[in-house]
């Protein structure tokens, strides 16, 4: 494998990691809320704050992968 091989293997396994990762929060959000007896309707605006980080670092991998295909 290349060496741009290698590097668009790598990101598809951060942009996994990072569907992992929100996952996770979520669910440690929950479980917090739950043990401090917080009411568990899912809060919008802090359920948007997870995917909109996510969202961003998807966004930036996404933008590697085009310049590395783009230069190819």
């Amino acid at each position: 494998m290349s060496q741009r091989d290698d590097l668009l293997h790598d990101i598809a396994e951060s942009e996994e990691e990072v569907l992992r990762l929100q996952a996770r929060i979520t669910e440690l959000t929950e479980c917090a809320y739950r043990e401090c007896r917080v009411a568990v309707h899912w809060d919008r605006s802090l359920h948007g704050k997870i995917t909109g980080l996510c969202y961003g670092l998807l966004a930036h991998l996404e933008e590697l992968k085009r310049l590395l295909k783009e230069e190819a």
